[in-house]
């Protein structure tokens, strides 16, 4: 099942792809944020400019901001755990920043500060859950991680709705925070807010990138790491702690965006090849124009907004099979 990891012919077999993908990534990028300018329900006029400005620009940052952290969190922790199947809705992050974004919005005052305030210590507090499910004998395997995460994003996931049953509030913002969006209104507070957010996902990034000659020496085996002297424990608590930073300041503000984090990371890989050098930011830029190009879809495709999510999963489920049945 690790075949795409660890198989150094991806690196010949792209090679030529290399010299020019970044180029086209960043083209494919470009045309995402035009047509989301200039596609919508009221159409585009130069003359009136105020909802591509006002609604539709601040779309775009929120797509780019969640779509490229979330597909290199994915990118990172499965190269971390040597597993296609990883993301950060199967390590249970994503449940428990949703669970606690749900219980800011339900029973506390509903600010962005505190969504996210509470997005992130969930988050952080999902982690170590996972983290003491997982440990057997003094032991954590990667495979024990992955079952862990599984097991506790259903555990929160259920604490999430059963929050919603017991809530007299109206749900609507709840539902379409467990399902995403990119519909966040920005206020000057907001945008303080958020501007603080996207420095601290640029920062959180460049930490996540950092690791990459790491996780190419873990893509050979977690022995031969660490007999090469690279401190496994400690680049293992480093990337879920800032992967958990960066999903809750992700789903803080877009909710939870399913698919993305999973796919788009095999899509670099199989173009670019396994090396995270160019594997992470690939994943960013990808990732960023995808989820671009599925709000375009949410926005246009039916008489009212779909969640992202769905739209994610009619594209990713088929794709996830294809990969399955060819490459895994």
């Amino acid at each position: 099942m690790s075949e795409p990891f660890a198989n150094p012919k991806f690196n010949i077999q792209n090679s030529l792809f290399t010299k020019s993908g970044w180029f086209w990534l960043v083209i494919l990028l470009a045309v995402a944020i035009i047509l989301s300018l200039y596609l919508g329900p009221t159409g585009f006029s130069f003359s009136s400019l105020e909802i591509p400005l006002r609604i539709r620009l601040p779309r775009i940052v929120l797509g780019i901001f969640a779509g490229g952290v979330l597909s290199l969190v994915g990118a990172s922790l499965q190269g971390l755990l040597q597993n296609p199947l990883v993301d950060p809705y199967t390590l249970g992050v994503a449940s428990g920043a949703a669970f606690g974004a749900s219980i800011a919005l339900i029973f506390g005052s509903g600010t962005n500060l505190l969504v996210l305030l509470f997005s992130f210590l969930s988050a952080l507090f999902t982690i170590v859950i996972v983290y003491s499910v997982a440990r057997i004998r003094g032991h954590i395997t990667k495979t024990g991680l992955v079952l862990a995460g599984v097991i506790v994003s259903f555990l929160f996931s259920s604490l999430t709705m059963l929050v919603m049953v017991f809530s007299k509030k109206p749900l609507a913002q709840t539902i379409y925070l467990l399902m995403g969006h990119l519909g966040t209104i920005f206020t000057p507070n907001t945008l303080t807010l958020f501007t603080v957010s996207a420095v601290l996902a640029v920062i959180g990034s460049i930490f996540l990138f950092s690791y990459w000659r790491s996780l190419d020496i873990l893509s050979t085996s977690e022995e031969a790491a660490e007999s090469l002297g690279v401190d496994t424990r400690k680049v293992t608590q480093g990337i879920f702690v800032i992967s958990s930073l960066l999903v809750a300041l992700v789903v803080s503000f877009t909710g939870v965006i399913s698919f993305v984090g999973l796919i788009i990371p095999h899509i670099v890989r199989l173009l670019f090849g396994p090396n995270h050098r160019t594997l992470i930011p690939g994943s960013f830029l990808l990732g960023a124009s995808v989820l671009l190009f599925a709000d375009i879809l949410a926005r246009t495709a039916a008489p009212i907004e779909l969640p992202l999510s769905i739209v994610t999963a009619l594209f990713g489920v088929p794709f996830f099979i294809y990969l399955l049945k060819s490459k895994l």
